[in-house]
């Protein structure tokens, strides 16, 4: 009646892939041309005192979602400090 008493166990994986145009870009890529381009972009974010840039894209790191949420409260420790 509210999906929790399926009589099976759903499993589902992830595979990774070289991501090409018309893809959603999910994942940051780590190669020289963008980690030049992050440092660039990092300079910028550092420049502005009143936004706190995080997550993936905004620290440019591949999180799974109990890193997420260790990085945000780990951030509000040390911005409410």
């Amino acid at each position: 009646e509210n999906g929790n008493d399926l009589p099976k166990t759903i499993i589902s994986r992830e595979y990774s892939s070289e991501w090409k145009p018309g893809d959603e870009p999910y994942y940051p890529v780590n190669d020289a041309k963008n980690g030049a381009l992050y440092a660039e972009y990092k300079k910028l974010a550092d420049a502005e005192p009143k936004v706190i840039f995080g997550g993936r894209l905004g620290e440019y790191k591949y999180y799974d979602m109990d890193q997420v949420i260790a990085a945000v409260l780990d951030r509000c420790d040390t911005e409410l400090q």
